[in-house]
């Protein structure tokens, strides 16, 4: 990297060449539309495999604990897990519609990334497709499965220490900061259609996941301190919170796809 100054340039021109702003409110959208979808096809396919369900449970209390301002959890956990419970016990060309949607939605998230790596050529079709239907069916209960085995491991293994309980706890206490920092280098690492460095990654998923925690906390005091928006919206207000904590967190996943990228790439971001 040839300095500080360059490197921001490198980010700024590549969030310029998506229109940072408008790439996440297109995705805010998207994601809006798509929760439901993409929630029922988790669903659906755990209730074919019950041995899963529990693991699901695991991450979707982990998203809406951690991932989710107190505001906006509520909301999810009510209309959309609520719905999307329901939906899963669709058939036929219910579930086609379903399926493409929430592929849509993911597909729409890769767009955005490689074209901030100036990447135009996508992966070959069938591995695009074995991607989607691996994630979108199996995927959240794999990484619920993961958080499983990982926060087993943890307690047993500091339970047969001999070590007090607030001890314990100040150790479990980073371990959802770690998950996600794992979910966005993952992210990073896998999504663009080239080989990203894992270590940039990394970095990536570690800034990134630091903007999440201090977004959540001002996101927070925002919504206890300021409440013009429930005069505005009524009883509909839980929904625009929603929305704005949405747009947040693409403008976060974005900002943090354009470090990757220049950290990779030093100077490249200059072409757009």
């Amino acid at each position: 990297m040839n300095g500080p100054i360059t490197f921001v340039r490198s980010v700024r021109v590549r969030l310029r060449s998506i229109g940072w702003a408008r790439s996440a409110g297109s995705l805010s959208f998207t994601t809006l539309l798509g929760l439901v979808p993409l929630a029922t096809v988790a669903f659906a396919f755990v209730a074919q495999f019950p041995v899963f369900q529990d693991f699901l449970r695991v991450l979707e209390s982990f998203l809406l604990r951690y991932m989710l301002p107190e505001s906006a959890s509520a909301v999810v956990h009510r209309y959309v897990l609520g719905l999307a419970s329901e939906a899963a016990s669709v058939k036929g060309l219910s579930i086609m519609f379903v399926i493409i949607t929430a592929t849509l939605v993911v597909a729409a998230v890769e767009d955005e990334i490689n074209v901030i790596w100036g990447i135009r050529r996508k992966r070959p079709m069938y591995r695009r497709v074995l991607v989607y239907v691996v994630g979108l069916t199996a995927g959240p209960a794999l990484v619920g499965a993961a958080i499983t085995f990982i926060m087993w491991g943890l307690q047993h293994t500091l339970v047969a220490a001999p070590l007090k309980v607030k001890t314990i706890e100040a150790i479990l206490e980073p371990i959802p900061f770690l998950f996600t920092v794992a979910g966005f280098t993952t992210l990073y690492a896998l999504t663009p259609a080239c080989k990203v460095p894992l270590r940039w990654a990394l970095v990536s998923g570690i800034l990134a996941s630091v903007a999440l925690e201090a977004a959540k906390e001002g996101f927070g005091w925002y919504v206890k301190n300021v409440a013009s928006y429930e005069l505005m919206y009524g009883a509909l207000a839980a929904f625009p919170v929603v929305l704005l904590w949405i747009f947040l967190f693409w403008l976060i996943v974005l900002a943090g796809a354009a470090v990757t990228a220049a950290l990779t790439e030093p100077g490249e971001g200059r072409r757009g």
